[in-house]
């Protein structure tokens, strides 16, 4: 079963404000979402916060590599911006079966399209879906990738979230959960 088409992505980034992104991601991003999960809502939830995480699928690392924060060198990296040493050798054991060959290397979470999905992927099955599910409603969400920063539904960063899940909603013909 299909939950989410290139063409579906492609038509949520620009009702979100952002370009089409080009085949080669965009294949990847639905690939992996569609083996992920036979769910529509929760494949809109995950489309909503990558593209917020990501500003639609361009950065896959965060801006300032982090500068000034205590989690350098495990800085945010690929489409869910994977943070924290203790996140890197998790993802790194479950996909590599090495603790170790993230922390070694954390630039592989960012290196392709692939393996930003990859992880994104392990963190929304991993830290997401463990503190969120079952979803019934979006910020539960937002709260397990970054409650820290955004510590309420009422947050603006939260409510831009909120916009994006609605947008992708809308396009994948869920209907949406309440933000809280």
């Amino acid at each position: 079963m299909t939950v989410i088409t290139v063409t579906q992505l492609n038509k949520v980034l620009t009702e979100c404000g952002f370009s089409t992104i080009c085949s080669d991601v965009s294949s990847e991003v639905v690939d992996q979402i569609n083996e992920m999960t036979r769910d529509r809502n929760e494949a809109a939830m995950l489309v909503a916060q990558l593209i917020h995480e990501s500003g639609g699928f361009r950065r896959r690392e965060e801006w300032n590599k982090g500068d000034g924060h205590p989690y350098v060198p495990y800085y945010g990296r690929g489409y869910i911006q994977l943070t924290w040493d203790y996140n890197y050798r998790a993802a790194s054991e479950y996909i590599f079966g090495d603790e170790n060959k993230l922390i070694n290397n954390p630039n592989l979470v960012s290196d392709t399209p692939y393996m930003c999905m990859r992880v994104s992927v392990w963190f929304w099955v991993e830290r997401v879906r463990t503190k969120a599910a079952p979803f019934d409603h979006f910020y539960a969400t937002t709260k397990a990738i970054n409650g820290g920063l955004e510590p309420s539904p009422d947050h603006p960063k939260a409510r831009i979230r909120y916009g994006y899940y609605l947008r992708a909603a809308k396009v994948m013909g869920v209907n949406p959960l309440p933000n809280a």
